[in-house]
């Protein structure tokens, strides 16, 4: 059974972190090329909502009947072909998955494009978190469940 409590706290911060992206998003590109406090903060948000995706992916296939993932961006793959996941959605989140690997292991060569680029698709980890939420709404003594 899927840890209901554990899932909501990590929604929870998901939606804190991506309120915080969508400041930072807002403050437009120059702002953010001149500012190295705030290029730092966005990158560790979004590593951070990009994680959370993961650990939460993680969990929830630990509890179906699903196909293992072979890496953190299969995560997702795996979790549409369970049915848990729209489709679509599944190579967008895997593509975050690759950005977290680069923000934890190749954080000299963060590109300030891509995070830019990254902050216009904080839809698709909304839309992961409503999957989720939606998921565990339904779990056998989940409240309304």
């Amino acid at each position: 059974m899927v840890d209901v409590e554990t899932v909501t706290t990590r929604l929870g911060r998901l939606a804190q972190l991506l309120e915080q992206l969508e400041r930072s998003r807002a403050r437009g590109p120059a702002a953010y090329a001149a500012d190295e406090d705030l290029r730092a903060a966005t990158e560790r948000r979004l590593q951070l909502a990009e994680q959370i995706c993961i650990a939460v992916g993680v969990h929830v296939l630990s509890e179906l009947n699903a196909r293992p993932p072979n890496d953190y961006a299969d995560i997702f793959a795996s979790l549409a072909e369970a049915g848990r996941l729209d489709p679509a959605l599944a190579p967008r989140l895997a593509h975050a998955a690759g950005q977290r690997d680069l923000l934890v292991h190749a954080y000299l060569e963060v590109d300030d494009r891509k995070i830019l680029a990254s902050l216009e698709q904080l839809d698709d980890l909304r839309a992961f978190a409503a999957a989720i939420q939606r998921l565990i709404d339904t779990e056998p003594g989940a409240p309304g469940g």
